[in-house]
């Protein structure tokens, strides 16, 4: 066990989050991706699949990865802005 430092106790808590928040978004995108993957088989397997409906599908998708692409580069920033000031501090 690493002994406790006050001066960096801000980075330890702000590296602990960071790494929770990871493992967590990893963790969402696995399942959003086996959810992609389940009603893309349940689609291309009916029958009476229109063209229009896999066209909604595939912007629903993009929206999907493009929202979570833009919240994960929103908490980078702030993960950084706040390593920067702790650093910044010492």
């Amino acid at each position: 066990m690493e002994n406790f430092d006050p001066k960096n106790a801000g980075a330890d808590v702000l590296k602990f989050m960071k790494s929770a928040f990871d493992a967590t978004f990893d963790n969402v995108v696995k399942i959003q991706d086996l959810n992609e993957k389940m009603l893309k088989d349940m689609i291309e397997k009916g029958k009476e699949m229109q063209a229009d409906g896999m066209a909604m599908l595939n912007d629903f998708i993009e929206n999907s990865k493009k929202g979570r692409d833009d919240y994960r580069k929103v908490m980078e920033d702030g993960f950084k802005k706040v390593e920067e000031t702790l650093t910044a501090e010492k």
